[in-house]
C-alpha cells in the first residue's frame, strides 16, 4: 500500500505482448522522461524536490515488479528555467513514452516541441495556460485557466473581513506569476475582495531594495498584500521591509511558499503574517495521514530533500503509473490517455483533496496554514488532516491575458500551438 490504495506497480500475470511499436515501450521496460529547473544559477537546485521525490518513487514501483513486469526508465532533463526548448526537444529525441512529473517554470515555450513529437504529459504542476489546457495533459491537481479554486479566498475573508478590502496584488514581473496573479484579480472579488493595488510588480530574480514597493503598498492605503512568487529569498526580504518600515499587513500567498527553507529562515519573524493555501494535507500533519507519511518515509530513506512540490509529483507519478498498468500486457499512449481522461475522482492515494484529473477541473477543497516563528500552523478548518469543500467555490475564469492566448476550442483544449 502506498497511503489508502495499494500501489499501481508489479510483475505481469501473462506474458506482455509489446512489440517496440509503441514509443518508448518493450515487453520489459517503459522509458518516461522527467525534469526540474535545479541547473538554474540564479537558484541552484530550484525545484529539485521533485526528483528528489521521483527517483525513490520510480526505485520502488520497479522493486515491486514495474508497470506488470516493464522496468521505468527514469530520464532526466534539466530545463535550467530557460532552456526548457532544449530539454523538451531532447525529451522528444530520447523516444519517451510520457513526461510525468516534470515541473518546469517556463513550460510555455515546450508546448510547440511537444506538441509536434506527440509527447504526453502528467506533470507535477503547470504554469501557462497553454500547457495547462494542452492536448494530452492530465495533472493530479489540475490548474486549469479557466477555472481557479476560490474556497481560499472564502476563508481568509472570513479570518480577515476589512483586510481583504484594500489588497495590494504583487507579483514577479514574468509570464508564471503574472498569470496567477490575473486569477486572483479576478476571482477574489466574488468573494468580497477589492483591490487597493493591482500592478505592482518585481524583478524576478530579486530587488536590492524593497521599501520602495513596501511604501507604494503604504500609499495606496492597502491593508493585506497578495503576493505571488517564491519565498527565498524575495518574500522574505520584502517581508522585512514591510516590517522595517511599519507595514504590519496580512500577506496570502500560494502554496509553493509552504516549504521548509522558507519556515526555517524566519527566525526573525518577519514573515509571522504569512498566510499559505493547500489542497494537500500538510507534513507536520503525517501522523493521521499516511500517504504523507508514506511519501516522507521513502524520500528521507533514499536521502531527498521533502517539499510540497515532491508531493505533488508524487501524486501525478502514482496517476501514471495507475492509468498505465490499467492498459495490461499491451501498453501504448493511446490506452494510458484513456484511462487518464475516465479518471475523475483523484486524491493521489490520500496525499491530497478530491481533484477531477480527466476533466481537467481543480478541486473545492482547501486549508489554511500560517507561518508562525518556524513552523507552519493549521488555521482553517482546525481539525488536523481536514480541508473546507464547496463545489460553488470554483471560479470560472473568462478574462484573463493568458486565457485568450490560449486559444481554447470547444473541448477547452489550448489551440495557441497547433498545428
Amino acid at each position: 500500500m502506498f497511503g489508502d490504495a495499494p500501489w499501481p506497480c508489479g510483475p505481469s500475470t501473462t506474458p506482455n505482448k509489446d512489440d517496440g511499436a509503441e514509443v518508448g515501450v518493450t515487453a520489459d521496460s517503459v522509458a518516461i522522461a522527467s525534469g526540474d529547473d535545479a541547473g538554474y544559477s540564479g537558484a541552484p537546485g530550484l525545484s529539485h524536490e521533485i526528483m528528489d521525490a521521483m527517483k525513490p518513487m520510480v526505485a520502488k514501483c520497479n522493486e515491486l515488479g514495474g508497470i506488470n513486469g516493464r522496468q521505468i526508465a527514469l530520464n532526466y532533463y534539466d530545463a535550467a528555467l530557460f532552456n526548457v526548448g532544449p530539454a523538451i526537444q531532447s525529451a522528444c529525441d530520447d523516444k519517451n513514452f510520457f513526461l510525468v512529473g516534470e515541473g518546469w517554470a517556463f513550460d510555455s515555450n515546450q508546448e510547440e516541441t511537444r506538441l509536434a513529437c506527440g509527447l504526453p504529459a502528467v506533470p507535477t504542476y503547470t504554469v501557462s495556460a497553454a500547457f495547462a489546457m494542452g492536448k494530452d495533459v492530465y495533472q493530479a491537481t489540475p490548474n486549469p485557466a479557466d477555472e481557479t479554486p476560490g474556497g481560499w479566498f472564502a476563508m481568509l475573508a472570513k479570518q480577515f473581513p476589512d483586510a481583504v478590502q484594500h489588497v495590494g496584488a504583487m507579483a514577479a514581473a514574468f509570464p508564471a506569476t503574472q498569470e496567477t496573479r490575473d486569477k486572483v484579480l479576478e476571482a477574489a472579488p466574488k468573494f468580497g475582495w477589492n483591490f487597493a493595488l493591482t500592478n505592482l510588480e518585481y524583478n524576478p530574480v530579486g530587488e536590492s531594495d524593497w521599501t520602495p514597493f513596501v511604501k507604494q503598498l503604504q500609499d495606496a492605503g492597502a491593508t493585506a498584500v497578495n503576493y505571488t512568487g517564491s519565498c527565498l529569498p524575495s518574500l522574505q526580504l520584502f517581508a522585512q521591509a514591510a516590517q522595517a518600515n511599519g507595514l504590519d499587513v496580512p500577506i496570502f500567498a500560494d502554496t509553493n511558499n509552504y516549504l521548509a527553507d522558507c519556515a526555517a529562515a524566519n527566525t526573525d519573524g518577519a514573515m509571522d503574517n504569512l498566510y499559505v493555501r493547500s489542497a494537500f494535507v500538510p507534513f507536520e500533519e503525517a501522523d493521521v495521514n499516511k500517504a504523507t507519511k508514506d511519501y516522507l518515509d521513502l524520500v528521507n530513506a533514499s536521502g531527498g530533500d521533502t517539499a510540497l512540490l515532491g508531493a505533488q509529483a508524487t501524486a501525478s507519478f502514482l496517476l501514471w503509473a495507475t492509468a498505465a498498468s490499467a492498459c495490461g500486457d499491451t501498453l501504448t499512449r493511446a490506452c494510458t490517455l484513456t484511462n487518464l481522461e475516465n479518471t475523475h475522482s483523484w486524491t493521489g492515494h490520500g496525499l491530497h483533496a478530491e481533484s477531477d484529473p480527466g476533466a481537467n477541473h481543480p478541486g473545492s477543497c482547501t486549508m489554511l496554514m500560517k507561518l508562525d516563528g518556524t513552523k507552519y500552523v493549521r488555521v482553517a478548518p482546525t481539525e488536523p488532516g481536514s480541508f473546507e469543500c464547496d463545489p460553488a467555490s470554483v471560479v470560472p475564469i473568462t478574462s484573463t491575458a493568458a486565457l485568450a492566448a490560449a486559444k481554447l476550442d470547444a473541448d477547452r483544449i489550448s489551440q495557441q500551438f497547433a498545428k
